[in-house]
Protein backbone atom coordinates (compact mmCIF):
# COMPACT_ATOMS: atom_id res chain seq x y z
CA UNK A 1 0.00 0.00 0.00
CA UNK A 2 1.25 3.47 -1.06
CA UNK A 3 0.08 6.11 1.89
CA UNK A 4 0.92 9.70 1.15
CA UNK A 5 1.18 12.38 3.30
CA UNK A 6 0.84 16.01 2.10
CA UNK A 7 1.99 18.88 4.62
CA UNK A 8 3.65 22.06 4.93
CA UNK A 9 6.06 21.77 8.22
CA UNK A 10 7.70 18.59 9.46
CA UNK A 11 6.23 18.60 13.13
CA UNK A 12 6.05 15.79 15.93
CA UNK A 13 2.72 14.79 14.41
CA UNK A 14 4.08 14.39 11.00
CA UNK A 15 6.72 12.56 11.99
CA UNK A 16 4.72 10.38 14.02
CA UNK A 17 2.02 9.53 11.41
CA UNK A 18 4.59 8.97 8.75
CA UNK A 19 6.47 6.23 10.88
CA UNK A 20 3.02 4.73 11.91
CA UNK A 21 2.38 4.68 8.15
CA UNK A 22 5.57 2.68 7.48
CA UNK A 23 4.46 -0.62 8.96
CA UNK A 24 1.43 -0.23 6.83
CA UNK A 25 3.55 0.02 3.42
CA UNK A 26 5.79 2.40 1.24
CA UNK A 27 5.15 6.17 2.62
CA UNK A 28 5.26 9.03 0.02
CA UNK A 29 5.93 12.22 2.07
CA UNK A 30 4.55 15.29 0.05
CA UNK A 31 5.57 18.78 0.52
CA UNK A 32 3.18 21.14 -1.06
CA UNK A 33 6.40 23.11 -2.69
CA UNK A 34 6.05 19.58 -4.37
CA UNK A 35 2.50 19.32 -5.69
CA UNK A 36 1.24 20.61 -8.94
CA UNK A 37 -2.18 20.11 -10.38
CA UNK A 38 -3.72 18.03 -12.60
CA UNK A 39 -1.28 15.55 -11.80
CA UNK A 40 -1.65 11.59 -11.03
CA UNK A 41 -0.08 10.53 -7.70
CA UNK A 42 -0.06 6.83 -7.41
CA UNK A 43 -1.41 6.72 -4.48
CA UNK A 44 -3.80 4.49 -2.45
CA UNK A 45 -4.72 6.90 0.23
CA UNK A 46 -3.39 10.32 1.36
CA UNK A 47 -3.39 11.86 4.83
CA UNK A 48 -3.78 15.49 4.40
CA UNK A 49 -1.78 17.64 7.34
CA UNK A 50 -0.89 20.84 5.47
CA UNK A 51 -1.35 23.59 7.99
CA UNK A 52 -3.56 25.97 5.99
CA UNK A 53 -7.09 25.23 5.88
CA UNK A 54 -7.83 26.08 2.25
CA UNK A 55 -4.40 24.24 1.28
CA UNK A 56 -5.77 21.67 2.94
CA UNK A 57 -9.27 21.53 1.10
CA UNK A 58 -7.72 22.22 -2.10
CA UNK A 59 -5.40 19.12 -1.89
CA UNK A 60 -8.26 16.93 -0.56
CA UNK A 61 -10.53 18.09 -3.42
CA UNK A 62 -7.66 18.06 -6.16
CA UNK A 63 -6.47 14.29 -5.14
CA UNK A 64 -9.72 12.53 -4.59
CA UNK A 65 -10.85 13.89 -8.23
CA UNK A 66 -7.32 11.46 -9.48
CA UNK A 67 -9.25 9.03 -7.19
CA UNK A 68 -7.28 9.02 -4.67
CA UNK A 69 -9.31 8.81 -1.27
CA UNK A 70 -8.11 11.78 1.38
CA UNK A 71 -8.15 11.77 5.15
CA UNK A 72 -9.67 13.65 6.20
CA UNK A 73 -12.01 14.12 3.05
CA UNK A 74 -12.81 17.46 1.40
CA UNK A 75 -16.53 17.19 2.23
CA UNK A 76 -15.24 17.08 6.08
CA UNK A 77 -12.87 19.64 5.93
CA UNK A 78 -15.43 21.54 4.37
CA UNK A 79 -18.27 21.10 6.86
CA UNK A 80 -15.94 20.86 9.99
CA UNK A 81 -13.36 23.46 9.22
CA UNK A 82 -16.00 26.35 8.55
CA UNK A 83 -17.18 27.28 12.38
CA UNK A 84 -20.67 28.32 11.07
CA UNK A 85 -21.08 24.87 9.12
CA UNK A 86 -19.97 22.88 11.94
CA UNK A 87 -21.93 24.88 13.89
CA UNK A 88 -25.32 23.75 12.08
CA UNK A 89 -23.94 20.31 11.78
CA UNK A 90 -23.24 20.30 15.75
CA UNK A 91 -26.22 21.98 16.75
CA UNK A 92 -28.84 18.91 15.30
CA UNK A 93 -26.53 16.25 17.45
CA UNK A 94 -25.04 17.92 20.85
CA UNK A 95 -25.51 21.02 23.21
CA UNK A 96 -23.78 23.88 21.72
CA UNK A 97 -22.94 27.70 22.98
CA UNK A 98 -25.48 29.91 22.00
CA UNK A 99 -24.37 31.96 18.57
CA UNK A 100 -25.63 34.31 16.36
CA UNK A 101 -24.18 35.18 12.72
CA UNK A 102 -24.12 38.22 10.98
CA UNK A 103 -23.55 39.62 7.67
CA UNK A 104 -22.49 43.68 7.94
CA UNK A 105 -21.26 45.82 10.65
CA UNK A 106 -24.75 47.31 11.67
CA UNK A 107 -26.54 44.25 11.85
CA UNK A 108 -23.00 43.04 14.15
CA UNK A 109 -23.91 45.53 16.67
CA UNK A 110 -27.47 44.13 17.55
CA UNK A 111 -26.00 40.40 18.52
CA UNK A 112 -25.37 41.98 21.98
CA UNK A 113 -29.10 42.40 22.13
CA UNK A 114 -29.47 38.88 22.44
CA UNK A 115 -26.11 36.67 23.35
CA UNK A 116 -25.29 39.89 26.03
CA UNK A 117 -21.80 40.63 27.35
CA UNK A 118 -19.43 38.86 27.27
CA UNK A 119 -19.50 37.70 24.25
CA UNK A 120 -16.52 36.12 21.89
CA UNK A 121 -15.85 36.96 18.30
CA UNK A 122 -14.70 34.22 16.03
CA UNK A 123 -13.29 33.94 12.26
CA UNK A 124 -15.16 31.55 10.68
CA UNK A 125 -11.98 29.74 9.84
CA UNK A 126 -8.68 29.52 11.90
CA UNK A 127 -7.40 27.77 14.50
CA UNK A 128 -4.69 28.02 17.38
CA UNK A 129 -7.17 30.88 18.80
CA UNK A 130 -5.96 33.05 16.45
CA UNK A 131 -8.31 36.59 16.11
CA UNK A 132 -10.40 35.27 18.86
CA UNK A 133 -11.83 38.24 20.67
CA UNK A 134 -14.13 39.11 24.48
CA UNK A 135 -15.78 41.24 23.83
CA UNK A 136 -16.81 43.14 27.18
CA UNK A 137 -19.09 45.76 26.48
CA UNK A 138 -20.23 48.34 23.21
CA UNK A 139 -16.53 49.62 23.27
CA UNK A 140 -14.85 46.53 22.73
CA UNK A 141 -16.96 45.64 20.05
CA UNK A 142 -17.07 48.61 17.92
CA UNK A 143 -13.19 48.03 18.07
CA UNK A 144 -13.12 44.56 16.70
CA UNK A 145 -15.67 45.45 13.81
CA UNK A 146 -13.09 48.82 13.07
CA UNK A 147 -10.47 46.36 12.91
CA UNK A 148 -12.24 43.46 10.99
CA UNK A 149 -13.57 45.64 8.95
CA UNK A 150 -10.16 46.99 7.12
CA UNK A 151 -9.10 43.25 6.63
CA UNK A 152 -8.67 42.35 3.30
CA UNK A 153 -10.15 38.74 3.40
CA UNK A 154 -13.50 39.24 2.92
CA UNK A 155 -14.39 35.78 5.40
CA UNK A 156 -13.32 37.83 8.08
CA UNK A 157 -16.60 40.64 8.02
CA UNK A 158 -19.01 37.08 8.16
CA UNK A 159 -19.45 37.79 11.75
CA UNK A 160 -19.72 34.92 14.01
CA UNK A 161 -20.51 35.55 18.02
CA UNK A 162 -21.04 32.97 20.50
CA UNK A 163 -21.80 33.43 24.02
CA UNK A 164 -18.97 33.72 26.44
CA UNK A 165 -18.59 30.89 28.73
CA UNK A 166 -17.19 31.17 32.31
CA UNK A 167 -15.17 28.27 31.74
CA UNK A 168 -13.50 25.86 34.99
CA UNK A 169 -9.96 27.06 33.96
CA UNK A 170 -10.03 24.35 31.70
CA UNK A 171 -11.76 22.78 28.29
CA UNK A 172 -11.66 19.48 26.99
CA UNK A 173 -10.25 18.25 23.84
CA UNK A 174 -11.28 14.91 22.53
CA UNK A 175 -10.73 12.65 19.31
CA UNK A 176 -12.59 10.79 17.73
CA UNK A 177 -11.19 8.81 14.94
CA UNK A 178 -13.66 6.69 11.99
CA UNK A 179 -16.53 6.93 15.00
CA UNK A 180 -14.10 5.20 17.86
CA UNK A 181 -13.44 7.45 20.73
CA UNK A 182 -9.85 7.51 21.04
CA UNK A 183 -8.55 9.81 24.34
CA UNK A 184 -9.25 13.40 25.80
CA UNK A 185 -7.38 15.99 27.63
CA UNK A 186 -7.96 18.82 29.79
CA UNK A 187 -6.42 21.60 28.67
CA UNK A 188 -5.72 24.20 31.55
CA UNK A 189 -5.15 28.14 31.39
CA UNK A 190 -4.69 30.83 33.46
CA UNK A 191 -6.17 32.92 30.34
CA UNK A 192 -9.94 32.34 28.97
CA UNK A 193 -7.89 30.69 25.68
CA UNK A 194 -6.75 27.26 26.62
CA UNK A 195 -5.23 25.80 23.57
CA UNK A 196 -1.87 23.85 24.37
CA UNK A 197 -0.82 25.88 20.99
CA UNK A 198 -1.11 29.06 23.42
CA UNK A 199 0.73 27.51 26.07
CA UNK A 200 -2.25 25.98 27.98
CA UNK A 201 -1.36 22.99 30.08
CA UNK A 202 -2.50 19.49 29.16
CA UNK A 203 -3.91 16.74 31.34
CA UNK A 204 -5.81 13.25 30.93
CA UNK A 205 -9.40 13.31 31.10
CA UNK A 206 -11.92 9.92 31.90
CA UNK A 207 -15.18 10.77 31.68
CA UNK A 208 -17.83 8.63 30.35
CA UNK A 209 -20.05 12.19 29.60
CA UNK A 210 -17.19 13.26 27.44
CA UNK A 211 -17.09 10.06 25.56
CA UNK A 212 -20.74 9.59 24.62
CA UNK A 213 -20.86 13.68 23.35
CA UNK A 214 -17.60 13.17 21.68
CA UNK A 215 -19.13 10.55 19.70
CA UNK A 216 -22.47 12.26 18.85
CA UNK A 217 -20.58 15.13 17.76
CA UNK A 218 -18.63 12.78 15.30
CA UNK A 219 -21.86 11.89 14.45
CA UNK A 220 -23.11 14.81 13.42
CA UNK A 221 -20.11 14.19 10.15
CA UNK A 222 -20.37 10.70 10.24
CA UNK A 223 -16.83 10.11 8.94
CA UNK A 224 -13.12 11.27 9.47
CA UNK A 225 -11.02 12.00 12.08
CA UNK A 226 -12.05 15.27 14.46
CA UNK A 227 -10.70 16.72 17.32
CA UNK A 228 -13.40 18.04 19.50
CA UNK A 229 -13.37 20.91 21.58
CA UNK A 230 -16.18 20.85 24.56
CA UNK A 231 -16.80 23.65 27.47
CA UNK A 232 -18.32 22.31 31.04
CA UNK A 233 -20.85 24.85 31.04
CA UNK A 234 -23.39 25.35 34.16
CA UNK A 235 -25.68 23.30 32.36
CA UNK A 236 -23.73 20.49 31.85
CA UNK A 237 -20.96 20.01 28.34
CA UNK A 238 -21.19 22.42 25.38
CA UNK A 239 -19.27 21.43 21.93
CA UNK A 240 -17.58 24.45 21.03
CA UNK A 241 -16.07 23.00 17.54
CA UNK A 242 -14.55 20.60 15.76
CA UNK A 243 -10.93 20.67 13.93
CA UNK A 244 -10.37 18.08 10.87
CA UNK A 245 -6.61 18.88 10.81
CA UNK A 246 -5.85 18.03 14.24
CA UNK A 247 -2.74 18.32 16.36
CA UNK A 248 -2.21 15.98 19.06
CA UNK A 249 1.80 15.52 20.28
CA UNK A 250 0.67 16.57 23.55
CA UNK A 251 -2.41 14.49 23.72
CA UNK A 252 -0.38 11.02 23.08
CA UNK A 253 2.48 12.71 25.87
CA UNK A 254 0.08 12.86 28.93
CA UNK A 255 -2.36 10.06 27.99
CA UNK A 256 0.07 7.42 26.32
CA UNK A 257 -2.48 6.82 23.62
CA UNK A 258 -0.90 6.46 20.07
CA UNK A 259 -3.57 8.89 18.11
CA UNK A 260 -1.36 9.09 14.77
CA UNK A 261 -1.75 4.79 14.86
CA UNK A 262 -5.27 4.99 15.05
CA UNK A 263 -5.30 7.89 12.22
CA UNK A 264 -3.48 5.86 10.28
CA UNK A 265 -5.20 2.61 10.88
CA UNK A 266 -8.40 4.70 9.81
CA UNK A 267 -6.88 5.75 6.48
CA UNK A 268 -6.14 2.43 5.71
CA UNK A 269 -9.35 1.27 6.33
CA UNK A 270 -10.64 4.01 3.90
CA UNK A 271 -7.55 2.35 1.45
CA UNK A 272 -9.74 -0.50 1.29
CA UNK A 273 -13.33 0.21 1.06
Amino acid sequence: MRIGVTYTILRKEELMIRDRAREYGEVVMLHEDDLTFPKKYDLDVAIIRNISHYKALYIAKLLEEQGTPTVNSFNLMLEAGDKVFATLKLAKKVPVPRWRVSFSEKSAKKIPEELGYPLVSKPVFGSWGRLLAKINDEDSLENVLEHKKWMKNPLYNIHYFQEFIDKPGRDIRSYVIGGEFVTAIYRYSDHWITNTARGGRAEPCDREDVVEISIKAWEAFGEGALAIDIFEGKNGLLVNEVNPNMEFKNAARVTGVDIARKLVEYAVEVAKR
